[in-house]
């Protein structure tokens, strides 16, 4: 489902909350059940789906990975081409083009990023940190 055809984003995972996720954190099922059930979306963006599948050896866990991203509640955020000035400055900024297109998506839906990432600044941005 694309962006604009459903309900508001109200979270966005980067790579860190997916893998999580996949190792069965408490942590990341709560809110993604919360938002599920708010009838909301959680965001993540192609380049964060693309690099958490890429460091996905399992079988099981890529199913896993590829159900979710499959769900209705699941939107999947492209990072525009026009763009590339800002995602030039926040891959600065975080250290990983992941990351800074999470930025991107944060920023353009109002929406809080799930991270175990200590690389979004001291403040600047919303985040909901999962515990160590």
């Amino acid at each position: 489902m694309t962006v604009a055809d459903g309900p508001p984003v109200r979270l966005v995972l980067d790579r860190s909350a997916l893998l999580a996720y996949l190792a069965g954190s408490v942590h990341v099922g709560e809110p993604l059940h919360e938002v599920i059930t708010d009838g909301v979306r959680f965001a993540v963006t192609a380049v964060t789906a693309a690099e958490t599948l890429a460091v996905v050896d399992d079988p099981k866990d890529r199913a896993a990975l590829h159900r979710l991203l499959a769900l209705d509640s699941c939107a999947m955020v492209p990072t525009p081409g026009g763009s590339w000035q800002e995602l030039a400055y926040w891959r600065r900024f975080t250290g990983r083009a992941d990351l800074a297109s999470t930025v991107i998506a944060c920023l353009d839906h109002d929406a809080p990023i799930l991270t175990g990432e200590p690389r979004y600044g001291d403040g600047d941005l919303p985040v909901i940190h999962l515990p160590d």
